[in-house]
């Protein structure tokens, strides 16, 4: 009897902890995002595969703007042209290229200098202008 009602209770508990991670993974779907532009100092492998901007400031919220930041890119977040729509690869990008990035409302940084912003808190890069070679 006693190996019944463990197992019934095994299964109740990690039912419930099922629930709670589709929860939580919903939550983080639906986080406000801050939409930001700035501009391309560096990108590519000299940054982890980052991309190393000047002025990154919010384009209407009332939050901390950068002066200086790289973004650490990963494979899952969007890299695209904004007038073309085409998806970009990082080393496309050049020093001076104004870009807009769309990023969660309260994105974790960290302490360095210059400031890094990890991947999960990058939604979107756009590629808002070149400049012209």
């Amino acid at each position: 009897m006693k190996k019944i009602l463990l197992g019934f209770m095994a299964a109740a508990l990690l039912a419930g902890c099922g629930a709670e991670t589709s929860e939580a993974s919903t939550k983080e779907s639906e986080q406000p995002t801050i939409l930001y532009t700035g501009t391309v100092i560096d990108s590519g492998e000299s940054y982890g595969n980052g991309i190393y901007l000047s002025s990154l400031i919010p384009v209407e919220a009332d939050v901390a703007s950068f002066d200086e930041v790289v973004l650490l890119m990963n494979e899952e977040i969007e890299l695209v042209d904004h007038n073309t729509g085409d998806e970009l690869e990082i080393t496309e990008l050049s020093a001076g290229d104004t870009i807009q990035v769309t990023l969660t409302e309260h994105v974790p940084t960290t302490m360095s200098l210059p400031p890094q912003i990890a991947g999960m808190g990058i939604i979107k890069v756009e590629l808002m202008e070149q400049v012209k070679e």
